[in-house]
């Protein structure tokens, strides 16, 4: 009998043997999943900078401003809509403004409203939005008018002196400002401005002629100071 089985659990040591064989020679490969492509980047412009923003509008004022009128009067709803949309802007951001380049700002308005209204089209006031507006021209005031007071609570019958002033300290600092300074005085100029156009009319005819004297007084050295300025650079 001992004999009858030995070639059985022989064949069957040999099977065993053999199906190991075939498992360890089998190999499993993993799949790697595919590396994932890089996510898209985009890229955004960046928008121009509120100092760029104050260049364009800067130039832009200056270049208005030495138009022929009978031009301007072609096309001023074009002109207005410029302004309205450019100033916008500056007003909305103009805490992000250095303290020199909003002083440049408001007095570059002041200049543009001063000359609007000379002509017939006279600007509304705006407020710079998260800013004090006033506390940016009191001290230039003090020092052009000798004053503090506020001008936008004077009197009809203190204008054509406040004018005069301003425009006896221009007289006498002028030739020695920078850019700066008549930017400073264009605001306390649109601070006249601006309470002349709310009790101007109470004035009788000759101290309202002598306004308009004064303001044009005013407009004048600074077209010297713009003419000086064009002759130096040749």
């Amino acid at each position: 009998m001992k004999r009858i089985l030995a070639p059985f659990a022989l064949a069957a040591l040999m099977f065993t043997l053999a199906t190991g064989l075939a498992c360890a020679q089998t190999t499993t490969t993993k799949t790697t999943p595919a590396a994932k492509a890089p996510a898209a980047t985009t890229t955004k412009t960046a928008p121009a900078t509120l100092e760029q923003d104050l260049r364009t509008f800067s130039n832009w004022v200056d270049e208005k401003l030495e138009l022929p009128m009978a031009n301007v009067r072609l096309d001023w709803a074009t002109l207005e809509s410029d302004y309205t949309r450019m100033t916008k802007r500056l007003d909305s951001a103009a805490v992000g403004l250095s303290v020199q380049s909003k002083r440049e700002y408001l007095g570059q308005k002041a200049r543009y409203k001063a000359w609007a209204a000379e002509n017939g089209h006279p600007v509304p006031e705006t407020i710079l939005v998260g800013e004090a507006r006033d506390n940016a021209v009191d001290n230039v005031q003090r020092k052009l008018l000798n004053t503090s007071a506020p001008i936008n609570r004077a009197m009809a019958s203190d204008l054509p002196n406040l004018y005069a002033q301003l425009v006896e300290s221009t007289n006498a600092q002028h030739r020695t400002w920078t850019k700066t300074n008549w930017d400073e005085a264009n605001l306390v100029l649109g601070r006249l401005n601006a309470r002349y156009d709310q009790v101007g009319s109470q004035l009788t005819i000759e101290d309202r002629v002598r306004v308009r004297s004064l303001q044009a007084e005013f407009r004048a050295q600074e077209k010297a100071r713009d003419l000086k300025s064009i002759l130096n650079g040749l």
